[in-house]
């Protein structure tokens, strides 16, 4: 990240052209990580997966995301965000249509996991690059801010998407967002220029490994990281289970899937809008505690009536997903922790735990879902379960958040 003498203003138009291209290909990631909810049931039959198949589709993405975020880290450290961003990227546009053509599972989980290191540089960078070009009291309400947004590229990825898969299939609907990425990827290479923090040169690759490593020496830390891995409570469903949820207990068809997904987004994005409001009048640790109490609850009802019916469970599955929204906030405070020169491999050591965590649990419940069908359980029976799974992943989260420091390093 660059030093005092290198920082970026926002006076200076190229640092907002540099915010603007990162929001953008953050929408873009919202909509990658997102899209499979509404057409998983279309994918299964077309790429031949089973239940225990399609969770391993959903986890690669999430997977590579998550094992590149500690490298990644490293490299916005050493050189900034601009560099190691261009270069993922430009391996998305690649796996972006990798996944268009794919003719099986295999290369699908390929094209997924190459997707998931394109996206990886996206969020964590967009959070670096803001912390340098902004003044320290509009940070947080920005990202807070951009994250809701980010949520339109979710959105993006429910009902429009489903409509356009009805009229076209979703190899040609895919196509098209592949077609888009290599349009930001571009903008993001022209835009995003910046350099790492001069002392971090003079450590050898193998050393900031260490160092990096070293970080989950700090206590504080383990009081966030079961968090980190919670969230994947609720985003499992928006990004790939609660399309299989809809058409397997409900039987509803792509539209109307589409169209529940879309109050999941819709819900994220109302929710990630008032974080912003949040934040500034009560503490982010006191926010993130209580609304993650209430998501908690929401994933209890689901696990007692996962059939009430169409609108209280997906309004109840809206709620359980806005536990994924908390994922800025998280990060915010833990970055308050961290000493300045090891918050790009810190904040990518615990982004690494946000989407390993989103990789288990997609991993997880297709595990559940395949056990359930052997042993002959119903449907809702079935997501009895993986609720029952989401709601302790939540508890477990919130009982250690509860433990973390209030107080850290100064910006």
């Amino acid at each position: 990240m660059p030093g005092a003498d290198n920082q970026v203003t926002m006076n200076n138009p190229a640092s907002t052209r540099g915010l603007t291209a990162l929001t953008c290909a953050l929408l873009l990631s919202q909509f990658f990580r997102t899209c499979l909810g509404v057409m998983a049931p279309e994918i299964q039959a077309d790429l031949h997966l089973s239940p225990a198949g399609f969770g391993l589709l959903s986890s690669c993405f999430f997977l590579s995301f998550g094992i590149a975020q500690i490298p990644v880290g490293i490299a916005f450290d050493r050189y900034g965000v601009g560099g190691p961003t261009r270069v993922l990227m430009a391996l998305g546009v690649f796996s972006a249509a990798l996944f268009v053509c794919a003719p099986g599972g295999l290369t699908a989980m390929l094209a997924q996991a190459g997707l998931g290191l394109a996206c990886a540089p996206i969020f964590m960078g967009l959070m670096h690059y803001a912390a340098e070009v902004l003044p320290p009291d509009r940070y947080v309400p920005f990202i807070s801010r951009t994250n809701a947004l980010g949520m339109l590229g979710a959105l993006c990825a429910t009902a429009p998407l489903g409509w356009v898969i009805e009229g076209i299939g979703w190899r040609p609907a895919m196509a098209i967002a592949a077609l888009v990425f290599a349009f930001i990827t571009a903008s993001v290479w022209r835009s995003v220029k910046d350099q790492g923090q001069s002392l971090e040169h003079t450590e050898s690759p193998a050393e900031m490994v260490r160092a990096s490593l070293s970080l989950l020496a700090m206590p504080a830390l383990w009081t966030i990281i079961p968090m980190c891995i919670a969230m994947a409570a609720g985003t499992s469903f928006r990004n790939a289970w609660g399309g299989p949820y809809l058409a397997s207990v409900f039987a509803l068809d792509i539209g109307t899937r589409g169209l529940a997904l879309a109050v999941l987004s819709v819900g994220a994005f109302a929710a990630a809008g008032l974080m912003s409001g949040l934040v500034q009048r009560y503490a982010v640790r006191s926010t993130v505690l209580n609304w993650t109490l209430l998501t908690f609850f929401s994933a209890i009802a689901l696990m007692i009536w996962p059939q009430a019916g169409v609108v209280t469970d997906v309004g109840l599955l809206a709620l359980l997903a806005t536990v994924g929204v908390l994922h800025p906030l998280v990060m915010s405070h833990a970055r308050s922790l961290l000493k300045p020169s090891f918050r790009g491999r810190g904040l990518g050591l615990l982004n690494g735990f946000v989407f390993l965590g989103s990789a288990f649990a997609s991993w997880v419940y297709g595990l559940i879902a395949a056990d359930g069908l052997h042993r002959g359980l119903p449907d809702a029976s079935i997501y009895s379960e993986i609720f029952t799974f989401s709601a302790a992943l939540i508890l477990i989260g919130g009982l250690a958040y509860a433990f973390s420091p209030r107080r850290g390093f100064e910006r």
